[in-house]
């Protein structure tokens, strides 16, 4: 009887050391889309409707290779990172209308690329456009720790308007505080979406709102062919900044779906 009440006590105190279960919300509009979480291991994919209370994995490689897919016959769908969620917060997202524009990019400084990809003897910096935002992938090629210094990083629109941006690793909440840097090892990576603060607003019940970077369901959109934009990507190594990671992207070509 003693073993047993040992062991329950042993069990009892391991169920209490393991992490809670991290949730947030997902709205939706239009509200009757679909919301599928998939990639998580064995796991089925699993729907949702909006709103939607959808937990994040504790296990980061199985958080890193789950994606939240945002699908509607009508509008475009939408794809999320699972790892790039906050919990206990609030995100709402807007499909785009199907009939609408995309567009083609190219890196144009600070050197030409048409897959968006910058290396030097610092830094790998592949960048990816989307709907709301846009994903960097930052690789350490240094033999030393670097930094992002992501509290004077900032995105510059295509009236060479200035807007500061946070990182998908802080919550939207704390967007217009001051944004702590961010640590790569020698050899590391990071996988981060970047969104300017000001596209962002909080709608009460309906929780945040994050506005396109572009207008692409008309034919203004049109206007938006050989246009630049650009992220400015402060880094920071053995205590100086280095200051000219200014990544000018170009607007190729403007295509209707």
């Amino acid at each position: 009887m003693k073993k047993i009440l040992i062991l329950a006590a042993a069990f009892l105190a391991a169920a209490g050391c393991a992490p809670a279960v991290k949730q947030f919300t997902l709205i939706v509009d239009p509200p009757d889309a679909q919301i599928e979480v998939t990639g998580q291991g064995d796991q089925p994919d699993k729907p949702y409707r909006s709103p939607a209370r959808i937990s994040i994995p504790a296990d980061q490689t199985v958080a890193a290779q789950s994606r939240i897919v945002i699908s509607h016959k009508d509008y475009k769908s939408a794809v999320l990172q699972l790892k790039n969620m906050q919990g206990d917060s609030s995100i709402r997202i807007k499909l785009l209308k199907a009939v609408q524009y995309r567009l083609k990019y190219s890196l144009v400084g600070p050197v030409k690329s048409p897959d968006l990809i910058f290396r030097d003897n610092i830094v790998a910096v592949t960048i990816v456009p989307r709907d709301l935002n846009f994903d960097l992938k930052i690789e350490n090629l240094a033999r030393k720790p670097i930094a992002i210094l992501w509290d004077t990083a900032d995105y510059t629109d295509v009236r060479y308007q200035p807007h500061k941006i946070y990182p998908s690793t802080i919550k939207a909440e704390e967007r217009g505080g001051r944004i702590p840097s961010q640590t790569i090892q020698a050899g590391g990576s990071l996988q981060v979406s970047v969104t300017p603060v000001d596209s962002i607003s909080y709608a009460g019940e309906k929780g945040y709102v994050i506005k396109p970077l572009f207008d692409l369901d008309n034919d203004s959109a049109l206007s938006l062919k050989g246009k630049t934009v650009s992220i400015f990507l402060p880094v920071g190594i053995d205590g100086a900044v280095i200051p000219n990671y200014i990544f000018k992207i170009k607007i190729e070509d403007v295509i209707k779906d």
